[in-house]
């Protein structure tokens, strides 16, 4: 069989309607971890497992934590193979938030036309469907595949992403050769990833009434402080480094300011204590160990020059009090950014996927945030692209959804890359 006609019974092996109801029975699924409401992932991966079970391929499920299962499908035609590809998706979606400011149910799975509305359509339950449904067609159609696939259903990828790592600790990475990550790009074959490095400013200062602040010791310009010289920060990369291709400029984003760091606070009260919260995304050739000691360096200065400048103004009042506010620094989260060369095996599979399925050369782009992809790149060194349906400005918002008949494209892109990756087309 000539490698045209292994391609065209792979993709005679989708149906069309089988992306579309698991992707429904998925949606319907509230996922989202919240202790509180006692909801989770457990339903989502249990609905994959009899699913995948029902299709015949190898299922395990283990526990992350409590209620947070990872789930393992694994289709092995030829184990002993050179290479292993692995398709990812996680269960977890992020809170619906106002529910009454949805047009459609969150986790209602409404189709309207061509598009179905539901929180995790689009991030990323419709791609977790696609993948699973191009494996159970590349099964289908029986074409040879020298190699394995393996089907990643992860926890946890919207907050610490404790699925991959222990998707990885337990050892299922170490026949991984390469990855495709199902998230939604919009069609794109994207080779890179920013970086995460997500920092906690603690800073102490003293309570007192707010008619008699001398008594205390107010954080406030110190937080101003912080937040002027961490955009000096930015401003200095962005000029240093500049402008990525696909994944922009870097940032150094303070998202979280608080006084008092805790409890709630009050307008005659000089809060004790003050907290910012950043999140800095990098692009490549910003080293994150860098910026770690820069930030000690930042943290010192502002202590220093705050302390100087309460000393400069009580020198002024003629008031003596202690003037130490210090300031701890915590790193929150470090991921690395990613970038895979086109020469890797994978992204070429999915170029020439992309490019038989939709007739157009594929496009390229970079991924603005980070993904389970972050932790099988830099810890395990695994070669990855992420692709999927669904516009990419939609996750987390009201009314998420994703485009059905780009869902059936996806899962076509999928299974051809994954015929090219594991050798199928080769003539024998």
């Amino acid at each position: 069989m000539i490698a045209h006609e292994k391609a065209e019974k792979v993709l005679a092996a989708i149906d069309p309607d089988e992306v579309i109801r698991l992707t429904a029975a998925l949606v319907r699924i509230n996922s989202v971890w919240d202790p509180a409401a006692g909801t989770n992932e457990q339903a989502a991966a249990e609905c994959v497992a009899r699913w995948a079970e029902a299709q015949g391929f190898h299922v395990t499920m283990e526990a992350a934590a409590p209620g947070r299962p990872n789930v393992i499908v694994t289709h092995a035609p030829h184990p002993g193979g050179p290479r292993t590809l692995m398709f990812e998706g996680h269960t977890d979606v992020v809170t619906p938030g106002d529910v009454s400011a949805w047009t459609h149910d969150p986790f209602g799975a409404q189709t309207v036309g061509r598009r179905m509305y539901g929180r995790g359509a689009n991030d990323t339950k419709g791609n977790l469907a696609a993948m699973l449904c191009a494996m159970a067609a590349l099964k289908r159609s029986g074409i040879p595949l020298f190699g394995a696939i393996l089907g990643g259903v992860l926890c946890d990828e919207e907050d610490q992403m404790i699925g991959v790592q222990h998707f990885i600790r337990q050892g299922h990475a170490d026949r991984v050769t390469a990855a495709v990550i199902c998230e939604p790009q919009d069609g794109l074959i994207c080779t890179s990833q920013k970086g995460a490095l997500r920092a906690r400013l603690a800073v102490s200062g003293r309570m007192s009434h707010g008619a008699m602040p001398l008594a205390g010791l107010n954080t406030a310009p110190a937080v101003a402080e912080l937040i002027a010289r961490l955009h000096a920060m930015e401003e200095n990369a962005c000029r240093a480094i500049g402008r990525d291709e696909f994944l922009g400029w870097p940032s150094f984003t303070p998202t979280v300011i608080q006084a008092p760091a805790r409890g709630s606070g009050q307008l005659n009260v000089i809060p004790g204590e003050a907290c910012v919260l950043v999140d800095i995304r990098t692009i490549p050739h910003q080293s994150h160990s860098a910026i770690m000691e820069d930030l000690k360096r930042l943290t010192a200065g502002v202590q220093a020059h705050i302390r100087d400048h309460y000393c400069d103004y009580d020198r002024l009042l003629g008031v003596d009090r202690c003037r130490n506010l210090p300031i701890e620094l915590e790193i929150l989260t470090d991921r690395p950014c990613t970038r895979t060369d086109r020469s890797e095996p994978v992204v070429q599979a999915a170029h020439w996927a992309t490019a038989s399925v939709t007739g157009k050369e594929p496009a390229y782009g970079g991924v603005p945030g980070a993904t389970d992809g972050t932790f099988l790149w830099a810890l395990k060194h695994i070669p990855i692209v992420t692709m999927g349906a669904g516009d990419r400005q939609v996750p987390h918002q009201k009314d998420e959804w994703v485009d059905l008949d780009q869902l059936v494209e996806t899962v076509k892109i999928y299974a051809l890359t994954a015929l090219h990756y594991l050798g199928g087309l080769a003539e024998k």
